[in-house]
């Protein structure tokens, strides 16, 4: 799944996020904080952390399925500045209805430190998500786990 977002999702590339692990119940998404991800206080930008999370929803909500969910709504609670790269957002599973599921998404930076709490609300659709090209997958979201892609040289955090 990585290699299909990295490739189609352009804000996931302009960020450079790396998707760790997806499942249904779980997904993990890390992003380094580079001077291009500071606002002007020199901290983690809030649009950043809120499309980290976004990311991560999405993952999630459509591992293993046949047609999309979509973001119905999310709410974001900013907890403290990010300050330490990377960015690591993980979203867990809390409703998993016919149509409408719920997941809470928790941002952390590299200390550590609780930077955000998201609720994120997506709707089950009938728009089949596309095929993988490789046998065996029934689509792009059917990976259940990845291995952790190595970090860019001169952004790996110290």
């Amino acid at each position: 799944m990585e290699c299909y977002v990295r490739k189609h999702d352009k804000l996931v590339r302009h960020l450079d996020m790396c998707i760790e692990e997806v499942s249904r119940e779980y997904a993990r998404v890390t992003m380094p904080i580079t001077e291009n991800h500071k606002n002007g206080m020199g901290v983690a930008h809030g649009g950043a952390i809120f499309s980290l999370a976004d990311v991560a929803f999405g993952c999630a909500a459509n591992a293993g399925n046949d047609h999309g969910v979509v973001s119905l709504s999310t709410t974001i609670e900013y907890l403290r500045p990010g300050m330490v790269s990377p960015l690591k957002a993980e979203a867990r599973l809390v409703r998993n209805g016919a149509h409408v599921l719920t997941y809470e998404v928790d941002v952390y930076d590299g200390s550590g430190a609780h930077v955000a709490k998201c609720l994120s609300t997506g709707f089950q659709t009938n728009v089949p998500l596309p095929p993988l090209a490789r046998p065996g997958r029934r689509s792009l979201f059917s990976v259940r786990s990845l291995p952790a892609r190595e970090p860019p040289s001169g952004n790996a955090p110290h």
